[in-house]
């Protein structure tokens, strides 16, 4: 006869890897099923926010986990605003299960994922209203609060839908404010609605946007002249210059354009040009994201 701490210690085996293969969670609060994330999204009114992850080779993605999702704040925080999903792909999959293996690959390939770690927000049906891909360093609490506040962005797009004119311009202005100006680029639906409700600049959104629009294109073109001029700093500087010059740079695209000016000088040691290039890059568009990077920046490298 089996001994009762035997058949104790057997049970919680079993119980313990009925969990594993279940897929319930894959750490503290994450569940790694995307069928059960949307039941409980439905189940609880909460958008999702799903992590798709490289958790043992992307440092970035380490690093996103050591940084933010490991802290007792985000524990605590996080789920009362997102049901959460990590969607991994590591390197060493013995601990998956051939479920969440296929499923990553599904997924990453239905949400065109390029890189990670990739966070999108979604409602319960799975459909995104917000993705951003990468990790900038931001504290846990900073990166926390921005992410909570993107909770917001369907009911602010709904409440744009019963405006008309400059209302609803400022409505959907709202909107993309919480997306952020690089995942707002990508609304063009909504930008040209906005510009063509303020076609008079009125509430000056109509020349926000097409700055926001002239900075996309700005990125694209900045990634050929570094690409290009690889190691040639001077050769660099001169082609950003051109550019500002032919495409009439003005507030984001300008300050985009300055601030990679700044990064070649500082790259050359030239800290006091590099510091007047990010001040005046600041002034164009002061109200911008990468404005909110250019203060760390200062505070950083520059504050003495």
């Amino acid at each position: 006869m089996k001994s009762p701490s035997s058949i104790i210690l057997r049970a919680a085996i079993v119980a313990v890897s009925s969990l594993v293969i279940s897929g319930a969670t894959a750490a503290e609060g994450w569940l790694v099923s995307f069928e059960k994330a949307k039941a409980e999204s439905a189940k609880q009114g909460k958008p999702i926010l799903m992590e798709f992850t490289g958790s043992d080779w992307c440092p970035p993605c380490k690093a996103l986990a050591k940084n933010v999702f490991s802290k007792d704040v985000f524990k605590t925080e996080m789920p009362k605003h997102y049901i959460l999903l990590k969607l991994d792909n590591p390197r060493d999959k013995s601990k998956q299960t051939p479920e969440e293996i296929a499923q990553y690959k599904t997924l990453s390939k239905q949400y065109k994922i390029t890189g990670v770690p990739s966070i999108l927000l979604t409602d319960a049906e799975g459909t995104p209203f917000y993705r951003t891909s990468g990790y900038g360093g931001q504290a846990a609490k900073e990166w926390i609060d921005g992410m909570a506040a993107k909770k917001n962005i369907p009911e602010a797009l709904e409440a744009a839908e019963g405006a008309e004119g400059i209302a609803k311009a400022k409505l959907l202005d709202k909107a993309l404010g919480l997306m952020g100006a690089k995942a707002a680029a990508e609304r063009s639906d909504e930008i040209a609605q906005i510009i063509k409700l303020d076609a008079k600049n009125e509430a000056g959104l109509k020349a926000k946007y097409e700055g926001i629009q002239q900075a996309s294109k700005v990125e694209a073109e900045m990634q050929k002249i570094m690409r290009g001029a690889r190691g040639k700093p001077d050769e660099a500087m001169a082609k950003i210059d051109e550019l500002i010059k032919d495409m009439k740079l003005k507030g984001a695209g300008l300050q985009q354009a300055l601030f990679a000016q700044s990064s070649l000088l500082f790259q050359q040691q030239k800290k006091d040009e590099a510091k007047a290039l990010l001040l005046k890059a600041k002034s164009v568009a002061p109200d911008s994201d990468l404005s909110k990077r250019i203060d760390q920046i200062l505070e950083r490298f520059f504050a003495s």
